[in-house]
């Protein structure tokens, strides 16, 4: 590789960083920063009383919390006030649905001549098994510290709002923007999450038609991090936010969330020693900057129904109109096209292999998915408690993400070697035109998402173009670091950053991007620079010509990348040990039949049991005899039963006993019967509350009785009444293992009715 090349690599490595670091949280200000600035170290303090244990619906702690809130508030002069209401989760699902009362914190400043309101929104809720001071004690101080920070005067209402039950299944925004005046109207949200404990405040979801919102917050928010493609990523998680909820209400919005370490996502190590500040302190400015903006502006005009693609540069929100995104990906595999037949021309490479390199790319791209889908099952098979860490990512996965990005390198290279009697120019010409194609298929299929491949290919071909109008290596060298420039900024960044999503998902992403990134880099690092002929026999190949030696220098990159991939991964497995600060992650649950006295404990790291499904609903458990504890299920009786027309009406009172926070009825079915699902039920009516969808119910927060009405299939019916707790600890033979946590705890006490 002569020296001209060597030093554009390096400046588009530079790049890279820059354009990492731009992305990097900023320190955070202390408790003594100005009154109107957002400060971490103030808002910290908030998230250690939030976070002092977990604080799930319905428990003592939770009542504390939401409490403390209140009174925060109103010491901010705020009007406040606990909106309660019943949530249902609202989205299909053919099981038990949660379900329950919830407390909604909301806090208003009037505006003085309000075009609508502004929301700022977090959840105050915890899983059982954490405290949640990410997820989502920070979003909760957040907002603490920006009703602080406001003045006293603005043009819009401003609305704090704290929702309740986000963890089960986002049911206090559902029971708010059903029930609650405030959320009709013109209303634009600003929701904080967390889905870790650190790294960059991505606002990674907008609502549709927010064309003139996304340039508000290019305009106005310090810490620019945003990409339209990452509503696609998010599709492929299994998590959602009460976002969901505000944009199928028809409000405007944007969603922001850092998730970086998730390892310490739901567990009891999301406390406040394990947030990042730097993290907190980028919600915040960004979160406080939105507000001030949204507050004197006229929210009416936010709506153009227009979409955007946009996506971050350091520095800069780059943003268009969603119907460029088609022609700009047409235009790239044009420019493609012409460097192809420009090539053809001067005889550097033929048409036929240059097409033949575009399929062939496909493989190391291919590879690279494969390397991402299998690095975490593979290192299971070395570390087995591996398998039940939650996010799919370990305590300290930065050896494993660079191993992973260096055998993305090792696949690279190895499809170089093999293939290179196809000519070096042909095969950095058909990764390139693979790359125009794949833009153009994202633009038809995914959009939004088809500025990270299509841009970096419409100027890699344009600077490839110029190069070859150009005398002298290093002007060719300038004209081709110049045109990849958009590569390692669009491509590299979003292999760096999804990697955060953890392994076992962002690995699958990352790996793709970072080989399409190296493949476009062939025509400034091959040694044989693609700008001289190359021979074409016959079949349209280059002669394999070469020595023994040349071959071996060929191949000593290739090996070096794999001989470091080993090592990364070794040294990986040698840093990341479990231990007390770092400890291992198991799935626990209890479960008695109360009519029986039997109880099992429940656990994931042991192939199901056959008695799976009868003690926990699914067949996903393996269970151990346990020790019955001295509590009852909940009372059920009959009130009606009525048959009509093949259907039995069936209204139930169950009465709750007051000992835990969950109560719930399953729909079990009838040995000989047609199996229980949604679609051969009626819809389950609870306190006058109607659930579309379901096999049961789950209740939090329970009031003292419920009346249910089922309607079901004529004939016997088989009803599981049930109630849970999240502490395990005071369960007779709870021994948890050293050096673990506990992750969703559970313990039920059931018992199933004939009627």
């Amino acid at each position: 590789m002569t020296r001209t090349a060597l030093a554009g690599l390096a400046a588009l490595t530079a790049l890279l960083v820059v354009a990492l670091l731009d992305l990097a949280p900023p320190a955070p200000s202390p408790a003594g920063a100005p009154a109107t600035a957002f400060s971490a170290a103030r808002a910290h303090e908030h998230v250690r009383a939030i976070a002092r244990a977990p604080h799930p619906v319905g428990t003592a702690e939770h009542t504390r919390v939401r409490e403390h809130l209140v009174t925060e508030l109103r010491g901010l002069g705020l009007e406040v006030r606990v909106q309660e209401g019943v949530g249902v989760l609202p989205l299909s699902h053919d099981g038990v649905v949660p379900m329950g009362t919830m407390r909604n914190i909301v806090a208003v400043r009037p505006g003085t001549a309000p075009t609508g309101r502004v929301v700022v929104a977090a959840h105050y809720d915890s899983v059982g098994a954490g405290p949640g001071a990410s997820d989502d004690g920070a979003g909760v101080a957040t907002i603490l510290e920006i009703a602080r920070a406001l003045p006293a005067r603005l043009r819009n209402d401003v609305v704090f709002l704290i929702t309740d039950g986000e963890e089960e299944g986002l049911l206090g925004a559902e029971a708010f923007t059903r029930e609650d005046p405030l959320a009709k109207g013109t209303v634009v949200v600003l929701n904080q999450e967390a889905r870790g404990v650190r790294g960059t405040v991505q606002m990674f979801r907008a609502s549709p038609g927010s064309a003139p919102l996304i340039s508000l917050y290019g305009a106005n928010a310090p810490h620019l991090s945003a990409d339209s493609a990452f509503v696609a990523m998010l599709s492929v998680l299994p998590n959602n936010t009460d976002f969901h909820v505000f944009d199928e209400a028809g409000w405007l919005g944007l969603d922001s969330a850092f998730i970086g370490g998730g390892a310490y996502y739901h567990t009891a190590l999301d406390d406040p020693a394990h947030l990042d500040l730097g993290s907190l302190q980028m919600m915040g400015d960004n979160a406080l900057a939105l507000t001030r903006a949204l507050a004197g502006t006229d929210l009416t005009t936010l709506e153009s129904g227009d979409e955007s693609v946009y996506f971050t540069l350091p520095g800069v929100l780059v943003r268009y109109p969603l119907w460029l995104e088609l022609p700009i990906a047409a235009g790239a595999l044009a420019l493609a096209a012409a460097l192809a037949w420009t090539l053809r021309r001067r005889r550097q490479a033929s048409l036929p292999r240059i097409l033949a390199g575009a399929g062939l790319a496909l493989l190391p791209v291919l590879g690279a998915a494969a390397a991402g889908l299998a690095v975490l099952p593979l290192l299971t098979l070395i570390r087995p408690e591996y398998s039940e860490m939650l996010t799919g990512d370990p305590y300290r996965p930065w050896l494993y993400q660079a191993a992973l990005l260096v055998f993305t390198t090792a696949v690279v290279l190895a499809w170089r070697l093999v293939l290179r009697r196809v000519g070096p120019a042909a095969l950095a010409a058909g990764a390139l035109l693979l790359v125009a194609v794949l833009g153009l298929v994202f633009a038809a299929l995914l959009p939004g998402g088809a500025h990270t491949l299509s841009w970096p290919a419409l100027f890699a071909a344009l600077g490839w173009l110029v190069s070859l109008r150009l005398r002298g290596a290093g002007w060719r060298t300038v004209a081709l670091t110049l045109g990849l420039a958009p590569a390692p900024v669009l491509l590299g960044v979003t292999a760096v950053v999804t990697m955060d999503v953890g392994l076992a998902i962002g690995g699958v992403i990352a790996a793709p991007h970072f080989a399409l990134l190296l493949m476009l880099l062939l025509p400034l690092v091959e040694r044989e620079r693609p700008g001289a002929a190359e021979p074409v026999d016959g079949r349209g190949l280059a002669p394999e010509g070469g020595s023994a030696p040349k071959l071996r220098r060929a191949a000593l990159p290739l090996l070096t990348a794999v001989v470091v991939t080993v090592g990364l991964v070794a040294a990986g497995l040698l840093v990341d040990r479990f231990d007390a600060a770092h400890p291992r992650q198991h799935r626990l649950a209890y479960s008695l039949d109360a009519a029986t006295g039997e109880a099992v404990w429940g656990s994931r790291s042991e192939p199901p049991s056959a008695d799976s499904e009868r003690f926990f609903g699914t067949d996903a458990w393996a269970t151990r005899p346990a020790q019955a504890a001295d509590r009852r299920a909940p009372e059920l009786s009959v009130v009606r039963d009525e048959t009509t027309g093949g259907h039995r009406t069936l209204t139930l009172r169950l009465k709750p006993t007051g000992d835990a926070p969950i109560t719930g009825l399953a729909i079990m079915s009838v040995e000989g019967a047609a199996p229980i699902s949604d679609s051969t039920i009626g819809p389950i009516t609870v306190n006058d509350r109607r659930i579309g969808t379901g096999t049961g119910f789950a209740y939090h927060a329970p009031p003292e009785e419920l009346e249910v009405t089922l309607v079901l299939p004529s004939g016997p019916a088989r009803i599981q009444a049930f109630e849970q707790t999240h502490d395990l600890s005071a369960l007779p033979g709870y021994r948890p293992p050293p050096e673990t946590i506990i992750m969703y705890p559970e313990a039920t006490v059931f018992q199933v009715h004939t009627l």
